[in-house]
């Protein structure tokens, strides 16, 4: 599938706000209803602007719908490179101590009450080949980040996608049956890395006998 571009790229800085409140409404409506509910007239509304300047910023739904998928993985992607970088400012002891915390916090959104909402768009992508083009392509920068914390701590043949896998798994599981994402989540990463570290040599046997509370 190929994402034209706009029909019309703003050049005054009016435009460029407008265009771009456009783009951040169609997201949020995205995240909350999927993306079949972003439609020129819903984002308009959103975007508290006339329902023709969505059409004139963008030649079609598809286009929106991908920018709208890029401004929601790029801002997935800075929350764990932030994470990230709070990682690396770590000593590594500490950094062992604390990785259930930093996986979880670059790979969930940090309020609880959004983790429902969070998994179910996640899984409506599917309904647009524009918004999944830009999940995938989006993921680079969110595999990068995890990988920066995987390596700051130290663990051996552990892939970034492995750990997004067991958080969004642990999360996915735990929603369908009415329990905490992030406690699910919080603990299959404990069950797994604190053994992987002891087994390594990176963490004492007195760390991580029991779940990261």
């Amino acid at each position: 599938m190929v994402v034209k571009k706009t029909a019309q790229e703003p050049k005054s800085i009016k435009a460029q706000i407008t265009r771009a409140s456009l783009v951040v409404a169609a997201a949020a409506i995205m995240q909350e209803e999927g993306p079949s509910a972003v439609t020129y007239r819903s984002v308009a509304k959103r975007a508290n602007t006339a329902a023709s300047s969505t059409g004139y910023y963008f030649d079609s739904i598809s286009d929106l719908l991908y920018e709208a998928g890029d401004y929601n993985m790029r801002s997935w992607a800075r929350r764990a490179e932030s994470v990230a970088d709070e990682a690396e400012e770590m000593d590594v002891a500490s950094c062992r101590e604390h990785v259930v915390d930093l996986f979880l916090s670059a790979c969930m959104p940090a309020d609880t009450g959004t983790a429902a909402p969070h998994y179910m768009q996640l899984l409506a992508a599917s309904e647009s080949g524009a918004v999944t083009k830009a999940y995938r392509a989006g993921r680079i920068r969110l595999d990068a980040a995890i990988g920066r914390i995987i390596e700051r701590v130290g663990l051996k043949d552990v892939t970034p996608r492995f750990v997004i896998a067991l958080v969004d798994g642990a999360a996915v599981s735990a929603v369908s049956e009415g329990e905490s994402a992030h406690q699910r989540a919080r603990d299959l990463l404990a069950e797994w890395v604190y053994p992987v570290m002891r087994r390594d040599g990176l963490l004492a046997e007195e760390h991580g006998s029991g779940n990261d509370n």
